[in-house]
């Protein structure tokens, strides 16, 4: 049931998603060019799968070519495979509930993944994010199934999701760092001996892709040669705590090695330990907060394709406020508990060693949803047994949280740089899939900053006459025609909609115009029925006199 209404979702989603202007476009100043140009190279014959800048962990690059070499398909239909994972990691989400906790608990958990608006964004985009939550979802499921039957097989499955998962975004490995603080210790010898195989298991297929990252890099890389960048920028003493601040971008740190970003990084704790504190201070009140953190893809622009964007579901700070509360009140009291709270330990602190972006925080979401369907169960539970104070409490608590992280001054968003870029295809789209009104607004937000753009002034007039506003139309033609004079389209365009208003005489003069600039460029096709269209005008401009 859970995972028809997973499907259900993504193919609504999918019906909206088509008239996104990133559906069948990869813009070159995303790091989605990046992965895809790595993607084609590897399809092409290309073992090392190298791209632009070869600063991402490989692992998304050779899952996304290994489709397009096994398939032969290109990106739309990527799009359906990543949302059928997609819909596998909200099922991931309900089973591990279930386990952890009871039924009830299980669908609020899945419901709450399910309709996290930037969640099922970011299954539609060309970046590791979608990849990246299912195998971390896929490896706690895992885990816990192991540890209840701990077979040869089930133990093989675990190693190498684990694996799978690090490699993806190698700062994830602080998880299975803090596990053992929380759910192994004391260590029993046969626990023990079951971590380490599923350790050696991991450690086994890191070597694969540690040896192309040597080849590509001519030094040691954890698969990821942005990370010393990274974490230099999000550790930087005036770093705002959200976003990706060129501004603190650290001279030659792309080239730098491990012990060097180290170095740095214990001079800024050591001289100046408050502004460092006030720093993942900052982290940690964003991590939690309803700010969408946009990074190449901004949430708030993409909330204008779906109404499955516009919910309070996709509010995060909903989730961390409800996830937050249930671990305050100690809702969850099995022993299996802590394996939950290690993976919401090391991912949150993951993001907050480096910055927190909506990117980034995709993958701990389904941690923090399980948590929160759990609490809504609890304190549906509480209600029913009449514990009147305990459900108070949970409640002011919760909704003191919710006020917290949605506080307007820290939580607004910010206008995009490429805004314009995005709108003349949001635009374009529109025009091409015959959705004229709906097009308009768009281009008029483009044209707002840009008055005499040329493809949106062209779009906005064929929308315009499209919806029957011939007089407006006309006049976004006249102007193109002073803006391109030698545009032949433009003219024949105009000319047609003269003679829609009975104009004969203006029609005849630009449909020649027309015709001649098609000769012009031997577009022969179009000249031809220009000709045609020039009789016509002429036999009826004789007709009226």
């Amino acid at each position: 049931m859970i995972f028809a209404i997973a499907v259900f979702t993504r193919l609504y989603y999918l019906s909206d998603f088509k008239f996104n202007p990133f559906f069948q476009y990869v813009y070159g100043y995303t790091d989605s060019y990046d992965y895809y140009i790595g993607a084609k190279n590897f399809a092409a014959g290309d073992m090392l799968a190298k791209s632009p800048s070869n600063r991402f962990s490989p692992l998304y690059t050779y899952f996304i070519g290994l489709f397009i070499k096994t398939t032969g398909k290109d990106l739309i239909a990527f799009w359906f495979f990543q949302f059928a994972m997609g819909a596998l990691t909200v099922s991931l989400v309900f089973m591990i509930a279930l386990e952890l906790f009871n039924h009830r608990a299980a669908i609020f958990a899945a419901i709450l993944y399910n309709f996290y608006g930037p969640a099922l964004m970011y299954e539609g985009v060309l970046l590791r994010a979608s990849l990246l939550t299912f195998l971390g979802t896929l490896s706690l499921y895992l885990l816990i199934q192991v540890l209840k039957k701990p077979g040869n097989l089930l133990i093989l499955a675990t190693g190498i999701s684990i694996s799978l998962f690090i490699q993806c975004r190698p700062n994830v490995a602080l998880i299975f760092l803090l596990l053992p603080l929380l759910y192994l210790s004391p260590f029993d010898q046969k626990t023990q001996k079951l971590f380490l195989k599923i350790g050696g298991v991991a450690l086994v297929l890191f070597f694969p892709l540690l040896y192309r990252s040597w080849l590509v890099h001519e030094r040691f890389v954890l698969f990821d040669a942005s990370g010393p960048a990274a974490l230099l920028i999000g550790n930087h003493p005036d770093y705002p705590g959200i976003g990706l601040s060129k501004e603190h971008e650290y001279p030659g740190a792309l080239g730098m090695n491990y012990g060097e970003m180290l170095s740095i990084l214990l001079n800024r704790l050591g001289e100046q330990p408050i502004e460092m504190l006030g720093l993942y201070v900052r982290k940690l009140y964003y991590l939690f907060s309803s700010l969408e953190p946009y990074n190449n893809y901004d949430f708030l622009l993409f909330k204008q394709f779906s109404p499955l964007f516009n919910t309070p579901l996709s509010n995060f700070s909903l989730i961390s406020s409800l996830a937050l509360t249930g671990i305050i009140f100690r809702t969850g009291q099995r022993e299996n508990i802590k394996l939950l709270y290690g993976f919401i330990g090391g991912i949150s602190a993951a993001i907050i060693l480096f910055y927190v972006l909506t990117r980034f925080r995709i993958p701990m979401v389904p941690y923090y949803a399980i948590c929160a369907g759990y609490t809504v169960d609890s304190f549906m539970y509480r209600l029913k047994q009449s514990q009147w104070i305990k459900s108070v409490q949970m409640l002011v608590f919760g909704s003191f949280l919710l006020l917290l992280f949605n506080i307007p001054e820290f939580t607004r968003g910010i206008k995009q740089p490429y805004h314009d870029e995005i709108n003349i295809q949001i635009g374009l789209n529109l025009v091409s899939n015959k959705r004229y009104s709906q097009a308009i607004e768009p281009l008029n937000n483009l044209l707002k900053n840009n008055p005499e753009n040329i493809p949106a002034l062209s779009a906005k007039a064929l929308a315009l006459g499209k919806i029957g506003e011939r007089r407006r139309a006309t006049y976004i033609y006249e102007k193109l025609v002073e803006l391109e004079p030698e545009n032949a389209k433009t003219h024949f365009n105009l000319a047609t909609l003269y003679a829609e208003s009975n104009k004969w005489k203006k029609a005849s003069i630009h449909m020649k115009i027309s015709e001649r600039l098609f000769r012009q460029k031997q577009q022969d096709e179009w000249a031809n029925m220009a000709s045609e269209q020039i009789n016509i005008y002429a036999n009826r401009n004789k007709t009226k006199y």
